[in-house]
């Protein structure tokens, strides 16, 4: 991960009588995989744990309370490597004296631009709810 992510807890039922139900804590984890978490309420405190897997045991009230995230791990679109390879694909028509139509750097571009963005369309996929043939 490198990049933080907040989230919230949400408690269906209060197993400690002490923080009620609904959104009780709101949280971030952090690119290092540490987690920091300020409760709501009438005493808010701020928590700091070294794994979101301990809060949640802690916390987690086994299923009565659940870590909904907020934000979402983005994916990234890898035009760096396109553009290598387009000046490569350039590059050895030069090398081999051959030509390239407009035609064919325009489908060659465009394939590569597809790849490129294939990461960000499945994740728009998944968080839309459409299957992947979508």
């Amino acid at each position: 991960m490198t990049n933080s992510r907040r989230f919230h807890l949400l408690r269906h039922a209060d197993i400690s009588g002490v923080s009620g139900t609904g959104i009780v804590a709101d949280g971030v984890l952090w690119p290092d995989g540490t987690a920091s978490l300020r409760w709501r309420g009438e005493r808010p405190s701020t928590v700091h744990w070294d794994r979101i897997a301990d809060a949640e045991a802690v916390h987690g009230h086994g299923g009565a309370t659940e870590i909904v995230w907020t934000d979402y791990d983005l994916p990234t679109t890898d035009y760096a490597s396109a553009w290598t390879e387009l000046t490569g694909y350039v590059q050895e028509a030069v090398d081999d004296g051959g030509t390239i139509t407009p035609a064919d750097l325009l489908a060659y571009m465009t394939e590569l631009r597809g790849q490129a963005l294939a990461p960000a369309r499945e994740w728009m996929r998944r968080m839309t709810g459409e299957g992947a043939g979508a």
